[in-house]
């Protein structure tokens, strides 16, 4: 399975070497302001002087009487876009700024986009990177104010790999290696005091830390930790005390897909078996200290990326993919429960089990999936990306499909007549559900047959299909589009 959001995740910024992923980490409450939540951030490069900075993209209208419904669809159905840039990452006059030489790489590949915090106030950026006298790699990070533009850089870090703002935003958390032992970590830098340094957050018996999820409503997070053995640990982590306590006991085998569900009572993960290299889903009580129960075991399939129902339901709600390890079939799978399971293969139903008329050959056998599975934020639809088997092999453009779990069939919004898809996420304050996709296929503001780089789509599998290019009105190479608040790749 091929993901679709190439390094996006905090924890995935490390060339391969993740444990885990943010996408369907834990819900969290709070209202996502219309505005801020279907504006658009960027990295744009002028092609004609290769200057790189940081955009926004506002929907326009017109309209002073919209209601809050009209114009929380704005986005999709606005009458223009309105485009700003918020950054001068260049040097000054006086020779200040981030960049302080020639040999700087802005925005390097380890993190070759802006994070926005919560509230799509501000956004973390890893400005620069270079090498020491010893050829050690170092990097800068900086945290860019939206409504000012104002700059605050960040002391060097050595190893720097990622930044994420904590959940209420008062910490910026660093991930980094060290060169000499190979090991990731984790720093803090508090952005209220007067002067921040660079802390490290200490995890007794770890060799590799990784970020993995943040938690609602404090500047505390889940962390992955793994000894010299391979066993890994979930962890809560203070940002403000630096207080390591741990939710689930140490497990042989690779942890990853971490997510948690709405109320942060249940934890769920792909654990992969060493031997075997087969992936099985595996669920956790938060509410003690516990270990993993098997929900898969039982299927004979290579099982992984469950993500929890981010709705506040009665009971929790898990779907994850499970591809037949004889046929190689995907498909679509849901458990769920008032708590963690009792047994190893406990009920649970297939969403795509019958005839899926849309998807080719009708069915999902052949099918490749090409994607994590996503959930819109009411928690009403399922995204994922998938082709044929003959596609996949030649990397061909896939297709999003959006699947209704009450009507168990998978409907496409996006192909490649639309453009070639990569980063894709859901408006989180739409209405109904929209996505964001960024097409790869072209670079300029509107290519030959008029698409654009970044696409606004319709996700409803029962209303009309909609795809809708977003006119920036001057030339740019767009890379990385995500909303700002509320954003469902990081917040959701």
């Amino acid at each position: 399975m091929r993901p679709l959001t190439p390094a996006i995740a905090f924890s995935l910024l490390l060339s391969g070497c993740a444990a885990a992923d943010l996408a369907g980490m834990s819900a969290g409450g709070g209202d996502v302001d219309p505005v801020r939540g279907q504006t658009i951030l960027f990295v744009g490069t002028d092609p004609s002087t290769l200057s790189k900075n940081i955009y926004q993209v506002q929907a326009i209208s017109q309209d002073d009487f919209a209601t809050d419904e009209e114009r929380n669809a704005a986005v999709l159905f606005a009458e223009g876009f309105e485009l700003t840039v918020l950054t001068d990452l260049s040097v000054d006059s006086d020779g200040d700024g981030p960049l302080t030489n020639d040999s700087d790489t802005l925005l390097p590949a380890e993190a070759p986009f802006a994070v926005p915090d919560r509230l799509g106030n501000r956004v973390g950026i890893i400005v620069s990177s270079y090498d020491d006298e010893d050829d050690l790699p170092v990097g800068r990070a900086a945290v860019v104010d939206l409504a000012t533009g104002t700059q605050f850089v960040a002391p060097d870090v050595p190893g720097l790999t990622g930044v994420r703002f904590s959940w209420l935003g008062q910490y910026l958390l660093l991930e980094h290696w060290d060169a000499d032992t190979g090991a990731i970590g984790l720093s803090r830098l508090d952005l209220n005091a007067i002067a921040p340094e660079v802390e490290p957050l200490e995890v007794p018996d770890a060799f590799d830390v990784f970020l993995t999820g943040l938690i609602p409503d404090s500047d505390a997070f889940y962390a992955t930790a793994v000894d010299t053995y391979g066993a890994s640990s979930l962890l809560r982590v203070d940002a403000a005390t630096g207080t390591v306590d741990t939710l689930v006991q140490a497990v042989t085998g690779g942890l990853s897909d971490l997510t948690v569900s709405p109320d942060g009572a249940l934890a769920a993960a792909t654990l992969v078996d060493s031997e075997t290299g087969r992936g099985g889903v595996v669920v956790a009580d938060l509410t003690g200290q516990a270990s993993w129960t098997p929900l898969t075991n039982e299927l004979g399939a290579d099982c992984q990326q469950p993500a929890w129902n981010p709705a506040p339901l009665g009971s929790h709600q898990l779907v994850y993919v499970c591809e037949d390890l004889s046929t190689g079939r995907p498909d679509v799978y849901l458990w769920q429960g008032d708590g963690p399971p009792q047994t190893s293969s406990p009920p649970m139903d297939s969403l795509t089990g019958g005839a899926q008329p849309s998807v080719p050959e009708g069915s999902m056998d052949g099918l490749v999936l090409r994607s994590r599975l996503r959930w819109d934020p009411t928690g009403s639809v399922l995204l994922f990306g998938a082709s044929s088997a003959s596609d996949a092999a030649i990397d061909a453009p896939m297709s999003l499909l959006v699947l209704d779990p009450a009507e168990r069939r998978a409907v496409p919004v996006y192909d490649g007549d639309n453009g070639v898809a990569d980063l894709v996420h859901f408006a989180a304050a739409s209405s109904d559900p929209v996505l964001l996709v960024w097409d790869i296929s072209t670079l300029g503001t509107e290519d030959s047959v008029g698409r654009h780089p970044i696409q606004l789509v319709a996700a409803d599998p029962l209303g009309p299909r909609t795809v809708r290019g977003v006119d920036l009105g001057r030339d740019l190479i767009v890379e990385y589009p995500l909303f700002l608040g509320g954003n469902t790749l990081l917040y959701p």
